[in-house]
């Protein structure tokens, strides 16, 4: 049997069922952060958001004014520029303005550096560097993080600089250290320099408010002045750039600054609801997650109850705060997807010191539940990649049978615990195999369905900006869109006035040529330069023609 599991057990404990040393854990927390993270950057084709962030690192990279961030040439203060200035020095650094996998590095680095911020906090609360490594574990294989680790968009640099500072305000209350201090008011001036206070009211307040019902006043009573001079700190760090947009563009950046915070109560308003799901997006955890709510029962299960009550308190006030913001999106909800699944690593930790005959009947039930839904993904993705895939032609023999005996073996595992009542930890920690085998597989498998089909008569638009072909100026009548900016690799012009426009340029139309001539015809002449899907994951064609003034 040791022999047969030595992939995970060799990856995750040693054959006496204890951890190995914490310089090893680390590492391997590493490897297995670095899997989840790096596997799949490359899959994707960047998102209005990501285009948005590219768009403007690019054109602060060929201007070289980093200081005023501009979006297709028109001034950028929607969003801090922190995210946008590490994405354009990963531009300088790797010498191209194009690849996607390579733009998206900076936030793959900062999900696994929120890793092992969660290991250091779980750490420091608890005294127990093992069940920090198990944490780390879960929340590397929790499906939304994964999912916002491969996006380079403003949120998760917002949270995860947050949780940098709010793990070293809790270091600072309880060691009393100013060094603490001043590292959290450097990572509390990046986050507000990412995404503005929004992380600071979601993650930070409920923090505060956790700390305080669990822990007391004491510890913030005797560090008050610290604490007040390292958030203080912060805000001056963050406020030095939005100072600087109002001397140099008062009127735009206030208005700007206003109509954000009307977006706030009036686009995406969601029901006061909207979160009460949120513990979907943990994917392969959801029942230890949701199992972890019923906190009387877990506390007395684990041994850190207070810091477990903390983690309680603080997930709760952060669904109640980010509920009562009216423009709620599922991504904003990053604190609970962080939160909770260090609550349920309390009771997978548990488990993993339990043999299925010290475990009462009532709690079994949980389990079989968890590896009933494991074991039909472990079944169920295989039939879907041959009816699907196979079948059709998209993926190959070879890669249909690696894929197809990886999830076979894991579904084995699941099925031993709940038949043969045995290999419990074997199976939680197959758990995590699991979901990064699903990531790193299924993105491929996605990618070549959505490459498909009348693909092979037409190239994708962002073909343009990977060859870097374009030398004219690009103009527009209606399709002047942030990631067709992107996608073509150059600013594009929307015409306003149609008697003042260049001798030659090209313009992009979602219209075929026969309607787009009349508008030019007989002062134009037209060519078709090349015919292109808008979006890889659509059917939409659009059109890039050569226009010349007539002689």
């Amino acid at each position: 049997m040791e022999e047969e599991n030595i992939f995970i057990n060799k990856f995750f404990y040693n054959k006496g069922g204890h951890m190995k040393s914490e310089k090893k854990d680390l590492i391997y927390l590493f490897l297995v952060s670095t899997i989840s993270f790096f596997s799949s950057l490359w899959a994707s084709k960047a998102d209005l958001m990501e285009a948005r962030n590219f768009v403007t690192a690019r054109e602060m990279v060929r201007s070289g004014n980093w200081l005023i961030p501009t979006m297709n040439g028109q001034f950028r203060f929607e969003k801090p520029p922190f995210p946008t200035w590490i994405t354009g020095i990963f531009m300088k650094i790797f010498g191209t303005t194009t690849n996607e996998f390579i733009l998206r590095i900076p936030v793959a680095l900062l999900s696994i550096g929120m890793i092992f911020l969660i290991y250091y906090l779980v750490k420091l609360g608890t005294n127990n560097h093992r069940l920090a490594y198990i944490t780390g574990l879960v929340t590397s294989t929790t499906f939304m993080l994964i999912k916002l680790g491969n996006k380079n968009t403003w949120d998760m640099f917002g949270y995860v600089l947050m949780f940098g500072f709010l793990t070293f305000i809790f270091k600072g209350l309880k060691e009393s250290n100013n060094k603490n201090f001043l590292i959290a008011s450097l990572f509390l001036g990046c986050s507000l320099l990412s995404k503005g206070p929004i992380p600071l009211y979601g993650m930070g307040l409920p923090f505060f408010g956790a700390y305080i019902f669990v822990y007391g006043f004491k510890d913030i009573r005797k560090n008050f002045w610290k604490l007040l001079l390292s958030i203080f700190v912060g805000i001056i760090i963050a406020g030095i750039w939005p100072l600087l947009m109002i001397i140099h563009e008062k009127n735009i950046f206030i208005k700007v600054m206003n109509k954000e915070a009307s977006t706030w109560t009036n686009k995406h308003v969601r029901s006061i609801f909207y979160y009460l799901d949120y513990f979907i997006y943990t994917g392969v955890w959801i029942i230890f997650v949701l199992a972890s709510f019923y906190k009387k029962w877990v506390k007395t299960k684990i041994q850190n109850k207070d810091f477990f009550s903390f983690l309680f308190f603080w997930n709760f006030l952060a669904l109640i705060l980010l509920s009562l913001i009216k423009m709620k999106k599922d991504r904003y909800a990053i604190p609970m997807y962080i939160l909770s699944p260090m609550m349920g690593a309390h009771l997978i930790d548990y488990y993993l010191n339990k043999n299925w005959s010290e475990i009462f009947k009532k709690e079994k039930i949980f389990l079989k539940l968890h590896f009933l839904i494991v074991t039909i993904i472990a079944f169920g993705i295989p039939i879907l990649f041959y009816i699907k895939g196979y079948t059709k032609g998209y993926i190959g023999t070879f890669y249909f049978a690696f894929v197809g005996f990886g999830f076979l073996y894991l579904g084995h595992i699941f099925i031993q615990v709940i038949f043969e009542k045995e290999n419990l930890k074997k199976g939680l920690y197959a758990t995590g195999v699991l979901m990064l085998f699903t990531s790193i597989s299924t993105t491929w498998f996605v990618q070549r369905i959505v490459m498909d089909g009348v693909r092979d008569k037409y190239l994708p638009l962002s073909i343009l900006k990977d060859q870097e072909q374009i030398t004219l100026p690009v103009l527009t009548m209606d399709s002047d869109e942030i990631l067709n900016v992107w996608n073509v690799g150059e600013k594009i012009v929307k015409i306003k006035n149609s008697s003042n426009l260049p001798k030659e340029f090209l313009l992009l139309e979602e219209s075929d040529k026969n309607l787009v001539l009349k508008r030019f015809y007989p002062k134009y002449k037209l060519e078709n330069f090349g015919t292109y899907y808008k979006y890889e994951d659509e059917d939409k064609l659009i059109y890039l023609y050569h226009v010349k003034k007539a002689k």
